[in-house]
């Protein structure tokens, strides 16, 4: 075990009864720089998020320079030497660099048990930065004046530092998607500063891009499904080898009701021209009436985005169009608009953005249809209400005690299928669904499917967002694959001739 800098054995995590990871084992040897790769949601970020002392295992061990290694936090795992470059930045603009490299550890420049010596603080920090290659950061600069990738630096350097101050010789640093929100420059500048720093710690990086991979790592662990998928060294680092490993899957045609698959459409529904806004540049495309289109891509390629600006919640650039049933759609008030002009949005973050937990499944299903379950007078009416959540109580299977029992007290799918009937008890002309089938069982999936399969049938037209490609390949007619805030491929998906998920990968990275 000593050869190895860290190591897992049979790591696993889930939340309830989902399992995210399961039996994971890994080496991490020093001076390494390892790759974890896999398709989205394979347990990428839940293994590094383990390593790291931010969530604890449900079952497994780890070992950390041959010893026993279970941090309490992430605090706990930073002080024994392990740390983490999260994508969404760890640091606190309003501070200096100084202050962040030692925030938290202020009591090694406390004086007198009150007084913090700053000079001190900037003294060291400007002598480690120097070290370590950053000499051309100012540590006395406001953190959010500095571009992100500097910050990026500055992440990494606290990691040796606060390593140095713990009495830890060779630290390792966890890196996840860095170079999501960076140039093809500070790309390189990144790249150089790792290969420079390997010599004095060990690296993991998490990224959407296989060339990366390729570029940087000595090896790679491929994930699938919350498992290990196989282990790709330097030599056989081909884009072909890791895309099989990613998504070498059967996919089950009837849990999808591929069979019930529309094969005839109607008119354009929806048509989205030139969308153009955060994170997304010239999307194009349209649905016809009973159709299903896909639109999938890694984390961060754009394809929330599109769907949150197309219901409104994002604005978009004055050249770009929505067309909802041949009518545009205005960029100011779009949601009321399109929610009138019979447009339905189930989110991702369905506990946030798609329930009101607290209130009943019948409130929460009469939400966007008020004045259905209102009298004359603009008053809800409390029979209407109840008549119309059990209708779709009954006809969705949702799980319940009854109308009256809060949301917040079902499982996730049967949330999940009252934020459809929130849509369904509406005379609704598209669907926008985005990873409809998000932290739900299978067996509430297969229910999911069955709904959205219906929808088709009546002629609603489907625009589906999903991380998960089989799902996305099972369902759709037509799939839409983004890259870096474009669509890099238009694939049809008909019934007898779906494309396989090495077909969409080669698209997405």
């Amino acid at each position: 075990m000593n050869d190895w800098l860290l190591s897992t054995d049979g790591l696993s995590k889930s939340y309830g009864d989902i399992q995210v990871l399961s039996d994971i084992s890994i080496q991490i040897g020093f001076n390494e720089i390892i790759g974890i790769a896999g398709e989205n949601g394979a347990g990428k970020s839940t293994v590094m998020k383990l390593i790291a002392g931010v969530v604890p295992p449900s079952a497994g061990t780890l070992s950390l320079g041959g010893e026993a290694y279970r941090p309490s936090s992430y605090r706990d795992a930073v002080t024994k030497g392990v740390s983490m470059v999260f994508q969404e930045q760890a640091l606190i603009g309003n501070l200096r660099i100084y202050e962040n490299i030692f925030y938290g550890f202020e009591q090694r420049f406390t004086h007198a048990g009150a007084i913090l010596d700053h000079r001190a603080m900037r003294n060291d920090a400007a002598r480690w930065m120097a070290d370590l290659g950053f000499s051309h950061i100012n540590v006395d600069a406001l953190t959010d004046d500095l571009p992100f990738h500097d910050r990026q630096m500055v992440e990494i350097a606290r990691a040796f530092i606060l390593s140095e101050i713990s009495g830890i010789s060779h630290p390792l640093i966890l890196l996840d998607e860095p170079t999501a929100s960076i140039g093809e420059r500070e790309i390189t500048i990144l790249f150089e500063a790792v290969q420079r720093l390997r010599a004095k710690a060990s690296f993991v990086i998490v990224t959407h891009k296989l060339s990366e991979y390729i570029e940087l790592c000595d090896r790679i662990y491929v994930f699938k499904d919350g498992q290990q998928a196989g282990e790709v060294g330097k030599a056989d680092m081909a884009p072909e080898t890791i895309h099989q490993l990613m998504v070498g899957r059967i996919r089950d045609e009837a849990l999808y009701h591929e069979d019930k698959q529309r094969i005839d459409f109607g008119p354009s529904r929806l048509e989205v021209s030139n969308l153009t806004g955060k994170d997304v540049s010239n999307v194009t495309f349209e649905i016809a009436e009973g159709e299903i289109l896909g639109l999938g891509g890694l984390i961060g390629c754009g394809k929330e985005e599109v769907v949150r600006t197309i219901v409104g919640h994002l604005p978009h650039s004055e050249q770009g169009a929505v067309t909802l049933c041949n009518a545009p759609l205005p960029s100011r008030n779009r949601s009321s608009i399109a929610k009138s002009r019979g447009l339905g949005y189930v989110p991702k973050e369905r506990k946030t953005e798609g329930i009101v937990g607290y209130m009943s499944v019948a409130q929460n299903i009469s939400l966007p249809s008020l004045p259905m379950v209102s009298n004359v007078k603009g008053v809800i009416a409390r029979g209407k209400e109840i008549s119309l959540a059990r209708q779709f109580i009954k006809r969705l299977s949702i799980r319940t005690r009854g109308p009256s029992q809060d949301t917040i007290h079902l499982s996730g799918g049967n949330q999940q299928k009252v934020v459809l009937a929130k849509w369904l008890a509406r005379d609704i002309t598209v669907m926008v669904l985005d990873n409809p089938t998000r932290g739900v069982d299978v067996g509430a999936k297969s229910e999911i499917y069955q709904i959205i399969r219906e929808l088709a049938a009546t002629g609603v037209s489907v625009l589906m967002v999903s991380d998960d490609l089989l799902e996305l390949i099972g369902l759709s007619n037509r799939i839409l694959v983004m890259r870096e805030g474009q669509v890099s491929a238009e694939i049809d998906a008909p019934v007898d001739a779906k494309p396989t998920e090495q077909d969409i990968v080669r698209h997405m990275t």
